[in-house]
């Protein structure tokens, strides 16, 4: 699992790869996709790269390092935020993996999740043949009365929990709540029974929004949002 990555980060825009090995190659893809450094993009492919993606509307193809990189950058290229909710580069044999799940967001669709998966052959350090499969971008509706989970009245009582995890944060580490707590949230699934309840409690407003998105793609149910006074938000989840 690589770290957080944000667009306001220290990244040096356009730098080498300097490690050849296959894991710091998929590391490197994810960490210039995040910060819209499609040079550096271009640079971990050989030139006739073949791109294959599969998205919901069509399968595309490029042949070349600069036509892949054309393709993510019609993705990636207007959005004026990027974090990574999670994301993994490893080996399956001979092959590298490489899969991201990230929260963008542009003027026109708002907030919105994504997640792609990626399959390269790698050739003297570079990736000469690549296929992604793509889950499209999916709408963020916080206020979406399908999916917005209601605080209870004075006199209904709080759902019970077996477990509860506390992620506080400090002004320091504004912006990367998401990025840290979905995966401490998901380990500590991993530890609980099915049907066991998660009471995950954080001082975050913008918490919300990313935990009804991760509760929606994981399959996890969001069953409580309580808003308790001051900025502290506490959820509960449901093992599934």
């Amino acid at each position: 699992m690589i770290a957080v990555s944000q667009k306001e980060n220290s990244y040096d825009k356009g730098k080498m790869l300097m490690d050849p090995s296959p894991q710091a190659v998929g590391e490197a893809f994810i960490e210039a996709l995040t910060v819209q450094d499609f040079d550096a993009l271009e640079q971990l492919f050989l030139p006739r790269a073949n791109f294959h993606s599969l998205v919901p509307s069509a399968h595309l193809h490029g042949a070349t390092a600069a036509e892949a990189v054309e393709l993510l950058q019609d993705w990636f290229g207007d959005k004026d935020s990027i974090n990574i909710l999670q994301s993994v580069a490893d080996l399956v044999q001979e092959v590298l993996s490489i899969s991201y799940r990230l929260r963008v967001h542009d003027r026109h669709n708002g907030w919105q999740v994504i997640e792609q998966h990626a399959y390269g052959v790698l050739r003297e350090g570079k990736i000469a043949e690549m296929r992604l499969a793509c889950s499209g971008f999916l709408p963020i509706r916080t206020n979406d009365q399908a999916a917005r989970v209601e605080a209870p009245s004075s006199e209904e009582k709080d759902p019970s929990s077996d477990e509860l995890l506390e992620f506080h944060t400090g002004t320091e580490a504004g912006g990367s709540t998401c990025a840290l707590m979905t995966p401490a949230i998901r380990t500590k699934l991993r530890e609980m029974q099915s049907g066991q309840v998660l009471e995950v409690r954080v001082d975050d407003p913008t918490a919300r929004g990313d935990i009804e998105a991760w509760s929606r793609l994981s399959g996890n149910p969001l069953l409580e949002v309580i808003e308790d006074e001051g900025p502290e938000l506490r959820f509960f989840v449901q093992k599934k």
